[in-house]
């Protein structure tokens, strides 16, 4: 019996210094660590938010002033002709081209008889272009031009990687749904890859 107790007393006196070995590693228990962390994080942020609290002005206009010119630089970047790179005979951009402005410019639809006005809108890094009206260019009166949406985007030219514009069609709407039956009419002249010209 004497050795069971024995035996015993030293199971609990190997367990014991288990767990305080466990109490001084950080990797024993990691939960205990993340709110630790987080606390000293906690700790860190008010101390900074202290201290950038003394002088408000300073740090936030230039945040506003970096934040406005980036994207004042950005539609400035954008503006401009590109051409479409499939159509690149077409230097006098009789149809295959953009001319990417801040007003409104001529989209063509089908060379030589359908023309669009467009205005351009920027979203982030992607401009949306927007249906404004037929073209003075344009005698087709059969299409219903009165009732395609000027408030949803007709197609999408988003930046890539090696300086190019690739225009998405996405097709005149009426009443929030897309006009099937002329849904083709700038697919085959305006979607594609374009380069600044």
């Amino acid at each position: 019996m004497r050795t069971v107790i024995i035996l015993f007393c030293l199971f609990l006196s190997l367990t014991s210094c288990n767990d305080s070995k466990k109490e001084n590693d950080p990797d024993a228990y990691p939960d205990q660590n993340i709110n630790q962390n987080a606390d000293q994080n906690l700790d860190n942020n008010s101390q900074n938010a202290e201290e950038s609290n003394e002088d408000p002005q300073s740090d936030n206009s230039d945040l506003e002033y970096k934040s406005e010119s980036k994207t004042n630089n950005d539609a400035e970047n954008i503006t401009g002709t590109y051409i479409n790179i499939d159509h690149l005979e077409d230097n006098s951009c009789q149809c295959f081209c953009l001319e990417v402005t801040t007003s409104t410019s001529e989209l063509c639809l089908k060379e030589g008889d359908l023309f669009v006005n467009a205005r351009f809108q920027q979203k982030g890094d992607k401009v949306e272009i927007y249906f404004d009206g037929k073209s003075s260019r344009t005698s087709n009166d059969e299409i219903p031009w009165d009732k395609f949406e000027t408030g949803t985007p007709i197609a999408v030219l988003s930046p890539e990687a090696n300086g190019t514009m690739k225009l998405d069609w996405k097709g005149f709407s009426i009443d929030g749904k897309i006009a099937v039956d002329y849904a083709l009419y700038g697919k085959k002249t305006l979607e594609g890859t374009y380069k600044k010209k």
